[in-house]
């Protein structure tokens, strides 16, 4: 089931590319309340002043190709993005992958956390951090900075053996295998998606501290946080 929904997600994305995204407008009654982002969405500059290089941001967006990567699990989390958060000039910035279809611009590239959590989805954010030394997660935003120097394509086939092209999920997972030279996403082999990297994996307290929730119980209680 999981296999067929990547394969509609990847449909989706497709579509959305050639211009063709009212075709699956019908599709959205099975997903999640449909949602809207909110352009107010910030983080507050308490919450910015605890961020480090190289910790993840995830998110839910809005639309039809965010739904259906939010219902690939049956859980009460509410996820469907993630990003790299590095250091800016003069503010946080991201680093992510997404198709062109849903930026205008297809593959690894930057943009401020402040656009990032505009076009999120309110209560949704949460932010981790790997646990691993400072120095090596430095290293592990400056691979995320050569990927997108390389303008690495979005991997519309979501295709985690292909190296030439990245989803979201997999950008993190090839900038942190580069560096530490494992597989931090290993609990996804207990899983039924072995070949993809789903926010489960992210959610994972063997490799990563929860920093910021705003989802509440929803992501606590899956990490085994609380009872």
């Amino acid at each position: 089931m999981k296999r067929v929904k990547l394969l509609l997600a990847a449909l989706a994305l497709f579509l959305l590319a050639s211009g063709s995204y009212l075709a699956l407008q019908f599709n959205q009654g099975s997903t999640k309340a449909k949602v809207k982002a909110d352009p107010n969405y910030r983080l507050s500059q308490e919450q910015k002043d605890v961020l480090q290089e190289g910790d993840i941001i995830l998110r839910r967006g809005e639309g039809f190709v965010s739904s259906v990567i939010a219902n690939l699990d049956e859980v009460d989390y509410n996820l469907s993005h993630c990003a790299f958060i590095t250091k800016g000039q003069k503010d946080w910035m991201i680093i992510h992958s997404v198709s062109k279809g849903l930026s205008g611009f297809d593959g690894v590239q930057a943009e401020t956390i402040d656009h990032f959590t505009a076009t999120s989805v309110a209560k949704t954010l949460v932010i981790l951090r790997l646990k691993t030394d400072y120095s090596n997660r430095v290293n592990i935003s400056k691979r995320a900075r050569y990927y997108l120097d390389q303008k690495v394509p979005f991997d519309h086939g979501f295709d985690l053996s292909d190296t030439t092209s990245f989803y979201c999920t997999e950008l993190l997972h090839r900038s942190i295998q580069d560096v530490l030279h494992r597989d931090v996403f290993a609990s996804r082999f207990n899983t039924d998606h072995p070949h993809y990297v789903h926010f489960d994996a992210l959610l994972d307290t063997a490799e990563f501290e929860l920093i910021i929730n705003h989802q509440g119980q929803a992501v606590s209680k899956f990490m085994g946080l609380e009872p």
